[in-house]
């Protein structure tokens, strides 16, 4: 019994961490590199809004995500940017460093 417990709890948070990873793996943002559009993969119906950071932090654009559609940032001078994947309370399945054309 007293191994038991240790195990238990190593089990759990593997299961954790394992489902987490596996929802992160089916959030991606391409083409990367871009030139004009970005569009977003979501296999759980997951995604609510899409931030985009430059590299200091400032936010750039926002959009409410629609599944199917890309989000046009052809506007955005070259450079790399982060790309904020939200739900939709607006907290962060993930985050993505795209590089931009």
């Amino acid at each position: 019994m007293r191994y038991f417990l240790p195990f238990f709890f190593f089990l759990l948070v593997t299961v954790a961490v394992q489902a987490q990873n596996s929802s992160k793996a089916d959030l991606s943002v391409f083409p990367n590199p871009t030139t004009e559009y970005i569009s977003i993969t979501d296999h759980n119906d997951a995604v609510g809004h899409i931030a985009i950071f430059n590299l200091v932090g400032k936010k750039v654009k926002e959009f409410e995500f629609v599944k199917g559609e890309s989000f046009f940032v052809a506007d955005l001078p070259k450079g790399m940017y982060l790309v904020q994947i939200q739900d939709r309370a607006r907290q962060v399945l993930k985050t993505q460093k795209v590089d931009k054309r």
